[in-house]
Formats: structure tokens, C-alpha cells, sequence
């Protein structure tokens, strides 16, 4: 009974706690102000702005839009409009503004 009390409060269960990963796989949320969504993807309002030109998943839900960025489901909120047509296509729903059919004819 004892070894069951020690393994239940002992600090031996720290290393048990999974570690909180970002889209490099490998490190802490970069602030306790973002979350890490579902595929790894550190997410929040401390992400860097860029944070799309390293992403490696995919095409991210695009919600809004918003002047000329993509209101997206990751990441920081946004990616703007040219970038994600070039990278991911037009999204599902979208494409009726001027400066969307401006980047997806090229």
C-alpha cells in the first residue's frame, strides 16, 4: 500500500507528464499565452507573425477575411491572402474579392 501512496504522490510521476510540443516537434510553447492545437501547431497570440512560412501541414481552415489576410485556425490568426493561394490554392467558399482574383490568375 505504501508503494501505491509513493508512486501516487511522489515526484516520480513528473516524468510522466507529457511535454507540450510545437510544429518543430521538439520544444515548449514559445509563451503561456499560446496553446499547441491538435497537430502539434503552436498556436496563440505570442506566435510570431511569419509563423506560416515554416508551417509544414495543412492548408489551414480558412474562417474570414479580413483587409488582405486569411483569418485561418492556427497558428496566429493569420496568412495573408497571396501567400496562401500560392501555397495551398483558393480556399473552399472563398475567392470573390478583387485582390483574391488577383492572386489566383497568376
Amino acid at each position: 500500500m505504501w508503494e501505491i501512496l509513493r508512486s501516487i504522490f511522489s515526484n516520480s510521476g513528473e516524468n510522466k507528464i507529457k511535454k507540450t510540443e510545437n510544429n518543430n516537434g521538439d520544444h515548449e510553447s514559445i509563451s503561456k499565452n499560446n496553446w499547441i492545437g491538435p497537430d502539434g501547431t503552436e498556436s496563440g497570440p505570442d506566435v510570431p507573425e511569419d509563423w506560416y512560412l515554416t508551417y509544414d501541414g495543412p492548408a489551414p481552415i480558412v474562417e474570414d477575411i479580413y483587409d488582405e489576410n486569411y483569418v485561418v485556425d492556427r497558428g496566429n490568426g493569420t496568412v495573408p491572402v497571396d501567400f496562401y493561394i500560392k501555397k495551398w490554392g483558393v480556399p473552399e467558399g472563398f475567392g470573390n474579392t478583387d485582390h483574391e482574383k488577383l492572386w489566383s490568375t497568376e
